[in-house]
């Protein structure tokens, strides 16, 4: 379930309190259609009893924010009718299933979850059946004699959330997070680096469930050739004997790594028990880039001229840091425009002129990555990225 900011939290205790006629239910309704993860929407509708809302086109709104969000169980509670047909599906669709019982999850409030991070829908689905759900029902896989761990690969341009993506996966796990830089491992000295990465692991194991996070992981996973002497790189080569838990047990450790340059990687790590699966993150959707601006004008001053749809818009492509930096050049602007004693907040044609000057920073990488995705996907290692190029014409 998705953790409820107290904002939501209180419009909701109020709704489940007013009266059936659903006025502060149907404000609840219009911050649940902008929220920026479905999980959300089950969180807040799964506290309120759906007889309690008397008004028959709440209820179905209800039910279509459910639906879009896959709760087709919840859905099914909530409509006046047996069916429902909703912006996300074009054709009626017919609820059945019913999801197992999710417990409640408990972590630090302060900690960043998934419905912190906006967009990424499909991302986070992957997520959630391939790497939480095994942390989280280690009996159902102990059953099936099936491992909680192995290995999980993010590629994609610079800049898209894939460290954050990281961090909020370690807090739905449950588990201890442990970021790994390249400079924490890599030596001028023969052997130190050998002696790091085996240090790194003693931890892990020490702190299952843990999430061993490698940033940049094309640093220390890159193909292994041989230099003048002839020697190896012994830094993969022990790299990948740990992981493999040679002599220790693996069981409850996730290996994560990010990287803009998969096809960089030896192609050792693609072995299973390694970094086995393999995830496309892309650059912001639509949903994902009016979340990111929402949250960096927040608490900045601004006025009703910022046309945060325009914006988004005017942005395919940008990655979140792209978006960011939109916001600090038009910062820049407001700034220029302001003096000591007068501030002139963020408008329309701070914006414009921002515009002007940041571009997206993924053109390159997608450019380069579709020669990839075209002539080096034998395996359908790149299929995800070759189906965003195709969607997105690129």
């Amino acid at each position: 379930m998705g953790r409820l900011s107290a904002d939501i939290q209180s419009v909701v205790d109020l709704a489940k309190a007013s009266d059936p006629v659903g006025g502060l239910f149907q404000a609840l309704l219009v911050i649940l259609e902008n929220a920026p993860d479905r999980s959300i929407i089950a969180a807040a509708l799964e506290q309120i009893s759906p007889e309690t809302i008397a008004e028959s086109d709440h209820r179905q709104r209800a039910a279509n924010l459910l639906l879009r969000g896959d709760r087709a169980d919840l859905a099914r509670a909530w409509l006046p009718e047996v069916t429902v047909s909703s912006k996300a599906h074009e054709n009626v669709v017919p609820l059945r299933g019913v999801e197992p019982e999710r417990k409640p999850v408990a972590v630090d409030p302060e900690a960043l979850m998934f419905a912190d991070i906006g967009g990424m829908e499909q991302v986070k689905d992957q997520v959630r059946r391939k790497i939480i759900k095994p942390f989280q029902t280690p009996a159902l896989f102990k059953a099936f004699r099936k491992k909680a761990g192995g290995g999980v690969l993010m590629y994609g341009p610079p800049g898209c959330g894939k460290t954050m993506l990281a961090r909020a996966l370690a807090n739905e796990c449950e588990a201890q997070f442990m970021p790994i830089r390249a400079a924490d491992v890599l030596d001028m000295y023969v052997g130190v680096p050998e002696k790091r990465i085996a240090e790194l692991f003693r931890k892990a194991r020490a702190s299952k469930p843990t999430v061993m996070f490698f940033d940049e992981v094309e640093a220390l996973a890159q193909r292994r050739q041989f230099d003048a002497q002839q020697k190896v790189n012994t830094t993969v080569s022990v790299l990948l004997s740990e992981m493999d838990g040679a002599t220790e047990n693996n069981d409850g450790i996730l290996f994560l790594g990010a990287t803009n340059l998969p096809w960089s990687l030896d192609s050792a790590f693609r072995r299973p028990g390694r970094f086995d699966r393999t995830l496309f993150v892309p650059p912001p959707d639509r949903v994902a880039r009016k979340f990111i601006l929402q949250h960096a004008l927040s608490r900045k001053p601004h006025d009703a001229s910022v046309d945060i749809e325009f914006l988004v818009e005017k942005t395919p492509g940008f990655s979140g840091a792209d978006l960011g930096a939109l916001v600090d050049a038009a910062i820049d602007f407001a700034i220029e425009d302001s003096t000591s004693e007068i501030l002139t907040p963020l408008n329309k044609k701070h914006f414009a002129e921002a515009l002007k000057e940041i571009r997206s920073s993924t053109g390159e990488w997608l450019s380069q990555a579709k020669s990839y995705s075209q002539y080096a996907n034998q395996d359908g290692l790149y299929d995800d990225l070759k189906e965003f190029l195709d969607k997105y014409g690129r």
